[in-house]
């Protein structure tokens, strides 16, 4: 009896045994494979190390001509033809003095220009019958001489008299003040019936079709900065446009207050929306130093292994879904902004700027635009 008690349990066993091996061979049938991460990668396109550095400087617009009015006299201000904001021709008249006792000085130089003028044509006339009758010998030669004296100083004092007509009729436009060129008046300093001095500022015309931009240029960059030298003029207010512009003027010395040297640019083709006092931006191109052809792709891009340097290039399969390739390249200089690529890209690959390390040739990625 206990044989077959013995024999009845380990059949028991068997059988237990037996029913789970059975149930882990179902479970493990019924198995599902986990499907396949697809990481997501940022890309970025290859392109060519630029042989000149842009660098921005931050400047002014002032008018290219501006002209401070003033009359060459004092007196007290009758009439002002012109304001703030107006546009003047050359030549407009914008603003006049009393003039009356110019006037009147004139009128006084004219009577007097006019007796001299009878008095020399009388002495001439005396002179020219002197001179007959002293030919004649009906004169004495002191008459003769007399006469020719008197003449001499009556001329004399005629041309005095012309000479003090002019001055007085040029004095006379010292009480008008013109522009002398097509502008806007931008200020008026004085107002009417208010006396002012020879010299004092009266009104400022700008030019305007002149528009010049003056920027600080730091001394790392000035000697790279020479007159006729071109660059572009941006304005926050225009910032998808960009005009051109002409190096007049580089300082010798530098801004005792900013410490930059001022760099003056005449600006092409200006137009009525751009005024003086406006912020703007001088964008210079130099060249960089000892550049040569070469690529460029990010730091994060290049990895490492026993075979050398790598990227990952990435080719496009669907709509944000691709493919990677691993690529060995020959690296050159570290530069500010990526590592000089000397061989195994040709330019305009996509490469791989994050994650590289947990790539492998012929992955499936997503892609994010860097």
């Amino acid at each position: 009896m206990g044989d077959n008690l013995m024999g009845w349990k380990k059949k028991a066993v068997c059988g237990v045994a037996a029913g789970l091996l059975v149930a882990m061979t179902g479970c493990g049938g019924d198995k599902q494979q986990e499907p396949e991460v697809i990481r997501a990668v940022k890309y970025r396109e290859v392109a060519p190390i630029p042989t000149h550095l842009e660098r921005r400087f931050s400047g002014i617009t002032k008018a290219g001509e501006v002209v401070r009015l003033s009359f060459r006299t004092g007196g007290k201000v009758e009439t002002l033809e012109a304001g703030v904001g107006d546009r003047v021709k050359r030549g407009q008249v914008v603003a006049t003095l009393d003039n009356r006792d110019a006037r009147l000085n004139l009128e006084k130089a004219l009577v007097d220009l006019e007796k001299s003028r009878i008095q020399s044509d009388n002495a001439k006339s005396n002179l020219q019958r002197t001179k007959a009758l002293y030919e004649n010998n009906n004169v004495s030669v002191s008459e003769y001489e007399k006469a020719r004296d008197t003449y001499a100083n009556a001329s004399a004092a005629y041309d005095v008299d012309v000479r003090a007509v002019r001055l007085q009729k040029r004095e006379l436009t010292y009480y008008t003040l013109a522009s002398p060129m097509d502008g806007i008046i931008t200020a008026r300093e004085v107002e009417a019936n208010e006396n002012v001095s020879s010299g004092q500022v009266v009104a400022v015309v700008q030019a305007g079709d002149s528009i010049e931009v003056e920027a600080g240029i730091p001394e790392l960059w000035i000697a790279q900065i020479s007159q006729g030298q071109t660059a572009d003029i941006v304005y926050p207010a225009m910032p998808d446009k960009r005009f051109g512009g002409r190096v007049t003027e580089v300082a010798f010395e530098s801004d005792s207050e900013t410490h930059t040297y001022p760099v003056t640019l005449v600006m092409e083709g200006a137009r009525a929306d751009i005024r003086p006092g406006m912020p703007a931006s001088v964008v210079f191109r130099f060249k960089r130093e000892g550049a040569v052809p070469a690529l460029l792709v990010p730091v994060h891009a290049v990895a490492k292994d026993y075979a050398g340097h790598y990227v990952y290039t990435v080719e496009k399969t669907g709509e944000g879904e691709g493919t990677v390739t691993k690529i060995q390249v020959t690296v050159g200089r570290m530069m500010s902004d990526g590592f000089e690529i000397l061989s195994g890209l040709k330019g305009g690959e996509k490469v791989v700027t994050t994650g590289v390390l947990f790539l492998t040739d012929g992955k499936k990625v997503k892609l994010l635009s860097d």
